[in-house]
Formats: C-alpha cells, sequence, structure tokens
C-alpha cells in the first residue's frame, strides 16, 4: 500500500482510548465524540498524533492509546481530531454515557450516580465497566477490535467472573464502544484487566455507592478535583 502523509487537526477520546474524529467521507466513523480542547488547534500528522497519544498514557512510549480506525482504508484521507490533556480525558469519560443490558433492558449508568437498577437486578459487592476496543497504541478495524473484545471475554471466562453486556456512548449517541459489567472482580484484577486490554479508564464501584471513573494514569498537575474520578498512584 502506498504510503501517504494525513493532516490530522486534533485527538479526540473514545472511553479507553483515543481515536479519530471526522473523517473525510460520508457519516461520522463509531469513536467520535465532540470533546473539544479550550487551548486551541494543533496540526500535525499522523505518525505525530500517535507519539503525543503513546506519551500521554505511557510516558516510555509503550502501548496504551489507540487511534481508531473504521473497516475502510483511510490511511490516506483526511482526518480532523481533537488534541486533549489526561485532564481532559478524565471529563470526556466521566461524562460519557454507559449502560448495561440485563434481561434485554438497558439499565444506564453514569459516573457520580448510583447503579440502583442493576445492582437491584444483579446483585455483587463490586462492579467494573471495561471495554477491549482499540488497544496498542495503533489504529484496528472492526474485525481487530472483535477479536480483542473475543480475548477479552474468553480471559474473563478464565477468571470465572460474571459478565453482562454493556457500552459506552456519547451525549449524541453518535459514537458507542461495547464493553463488558463484571461483578465482584478483585481490586488487583481491575488494574491488571485495564492494563492488559490497553484502557485508559474503566469504571468501578461498591455496590450502594456511586459509579467511579478509574483514570490509569497519575493525576495531571492543576486537574480539576472531580469526587467520583480515581487516578492511578
Amino acid at each position: 500500500m502506498a504510503s501517504c502523509d494525513i493532516t490530522v487537526k486534533m485527538v479526540v477520546p473514545t472511553f479507553g482510548n483515543l481515536v479519530s474524529g471526522v473523517i473525510g467521507y460520508g457519516a461520522p466513523a463509531r469513536g467520535s465524540p465532540s470533546v473539544r480542547n479550550a487551548g486551541g488547534e494543533a496540526v500535525m500528522t499522523i505518525h505525530h498524533a500517535r507519539i503525543a497519544a503513546r506519551r500521554l498514557i505511557h510516558p516510555e512510549g509503550s502501548a496504551g492509546i489507540a487511534l481508531h480506525s473504521h473497516r475502510h482504508d483511510t490511511r490516506c484521507m483526511s482526518r480532523e481530531l481533537h488534541v486533549v490533556s489526561a485532564a481532559e480525558l478524565a471529563l470526556a469519560y466521566a461524562g460519557a454515557k454507559y449502560a448495561v443490558r440485563l434481561d434485554g433492558d438497558a439499565l444506564p449508568l453514569r459516573v457520580g450516580q448510583l447503579a440502583q437498577d442493576l445492582e437491584a437486578y444483579w446483585p455483587a459487592t463490586r462492579y467494573m465497566f471495561i471495554t477491549a476496543w482499540n488497544p496498542a497504541s495503533e489504529p484496528h478495524s472492526d474485525g481487530a477490535n472483535e477479536a480483542a473484545d473475543a480475548l477479552l471475554v474468553a480471559e474473563l471466562a478464565a477468571l470465572g467472573l460474571a459478565t453482562q453486556p454493556a457500552w459506552a456512548e456519547d451525549e449524541s449517541g453518535r459514537w458507542r464502544e461495547p464493553g463488558w459489567v463484571l461483578a465482584d472482580p478483585e481490586p488487583a484484577t481491575v488494574d491488571r484487566l485495564a492494563q492488559q486490554f490497553g484502557q485508559a479508564a474503566v469504571l468501578v464501584w461498591e455496590h450502594g455507592q456511586p459509579v467511579r471513573l478509574r483514570m490509569m494514569l497519575p493525576r495531571p498537575a492543576g486537574a480539576t478535583s472531580c469526587d467520583h474520578t480515581d487516578w492511578l498512584e
């Protein structure tokens, strides 16, 4: 495939990663919430955007955040992206909508709010939401993401964890990322799974307590305090 240079204006986050926003054709791709950087736009190539994404969560350059790719080959198409800080990522994740499907019903989950419906119909001591989409700081097709999800499902089964299908989406409903809600994962398992599947954040909370956002990176200096967001120490 011929190489080409792609002009990138910004970077936007999915729940677990950084992903492309507006692709230069048709309707918006899956994975494009409208999060903008108040500091202004930055123009860079796709190569530099990937480097910035890696450094945001893994300063040493290891894998962790991904740039989303749709099934179509868009490597030679212009994309508009949003550059966001770790603090802005946390605000985006905290403001997103989540839901879990239980017995055919979609039960809402929101950071900072109680998950009373889920807890009433599916009792557990601790809960976790995780997705396996877009790991390893590389663009992934839906097929690759589905393969990553299959690995996550196998890992959860090996751990003996009960699961329910779930998803995260932005306020507009134009972006959605599938995942799973787990019952009673051990605290160490929460972080291990998030790191194993390259996720920037997960949800985790105790029965009867508000849903909390668990960011898988240290809290940046000057980040706005949030009562329901925890940072990696």
